[in-house]
C-alpha cells in the first residue's frame, strides 16, 4: 500500500500461495482474475460482493466527487487486498476500485471471506493485521493533511514511495544500490493522491530538481537522493 509507509504488518502479509492454501484449507470457494489495465471494480455506492488480493499487479482506489474532481486513497500491489465493503450489510464500497496496470487477482466472494474467517485463525489473523495497518495508513494521510502544507508533502510522499521501491526490491532479492530509485507517477498522480493541486506539486517537484535532489522523466520521478530528500522532509516538517 502507497502512503504513508507500508509498514511492518504489511511485510507480514502471505503471497498468493499462501493465501490460496488458507483458503483451500477453510474449504471455500474462490477464483483467480486476470485483469486488463483500466478494468474497474464496481463504481463507489453500488454493490459489489467480492474482496481482491493482488497476487501482481497495481490496483488504484479513488473517490470521485459529483464536479468530476479525482482523490486518489491509495494503491494497493502485490500482496494488499481491496473490498472491504463484503464487511458491511449492504456491500456498498464508498470508492472505486480500478486496475492501474494489467493485474492477476484472488477474488474471494462475500461468503467465502467470512467462512474463512470463521474457520481459519490464520485468515482472520491476517486479515486484522491487514485492517489496522489500513487504517492506520488513512489516519496518518489525514493527519499530514491537517498540519503540513502542499509543498511538505510533496517530499514526504517522493520518500515514503521511495522507501517503498527500495524494500521491494529487497524482498525480490535485490541488492543492486547503483539502480536508480523510479517512482512511477507523473505530477497529475502526485496531485490525485494528496488531493492539492498539480500546480502546487509541479513547484515542490521542481525545487526539489534544482537541489539535485530528484529528476523529473516522462511519467515518472527519479529519487537522486534518499538521504539529502529525507533531510529535506525533516527539515520542511520541523523534526
Amino acid at each position: 500500500m502507497f502512503w504513508p509507509d507500508r509498514g511492518e504488518i504489511s511485510s507480514e502479509l502471505p503471497g498468493r500461495d499462501e493465501l490460496v492454501g488458507m483458503l483451500q484449507k477453510a474449504g471455500v470457494d474462490y477464483y483467480e482474475r486476470h485483469v486488463p489495465k483500466g478494468v474497474l471494480f464496481g463504481w463507489g455506492e453500488e454493490p459489489h460482493r467480492t474482496a481482491h488480493f493482488v497476487a501482481e499487479g497495481m490496483v488504484e482506489i479513488y473517490k470521485l466527487e459529483r464536479d468530476g474532481r479525482k482523490k486518489t486513497l491509495y494503491f494497493c500491489k502485490k500482496g494488499d487486498f481491496f473490498g472491504f465493503q463484503i464487511l458491511s450489510d449492504t456491500c456498498v464500497p464508498i470508492a472505486t476500485a480500478s486496475a492501474c496496470v494489467d493485474s492477476d487477482l484472488v477474488a474471494i466472494p462475500k461468503e467465502s471471506f467470512f467462512k474463512a474467517l470463521h474457520t481459519c485463525p490464520d485468515f482472520a489473523d491476517m486479515i486484522v493485521k491487514y485492517l489496522y495497518n489500513l487504517i492506520s495508513t488513512l489516519t496518518n494521510e489525514s493527519v499530514s493533511s491537517a498540519f503540513y502544507a502542499s509543498a511538505q508533502r510533496v517530499p514526504m510522499l517522493l520518500l515514503s514511495l521511495g522507501r517503498d521501491e527500495l524494500g521491494s526490491r529487497a524482498a525480490g532479492g535485490s541488492d543492486d544500490v547503483t539502480a536508480p530509485i523510479i517512482v512511477k507517477y507523473g505530477n497529475g498522480d502526485i496531485a490525485n493522491i494528496l488531493g492539492i493541486s498539480r500546480n502546487s506539486v509541479t513547484s515542490s517537484i521542481s525545487r526539489l530538481q534544482e537541489q539535485g535532489i530528484v529528476a523529473k522523466r516522462r511519467n515518472s520521478i527519479e529519487i537522486l537522493d534518499m538521504d539529502r530528500l529525507e533531510s529535506v522532509t525533516k527539515l520542511e516538517s520541523g523534526d
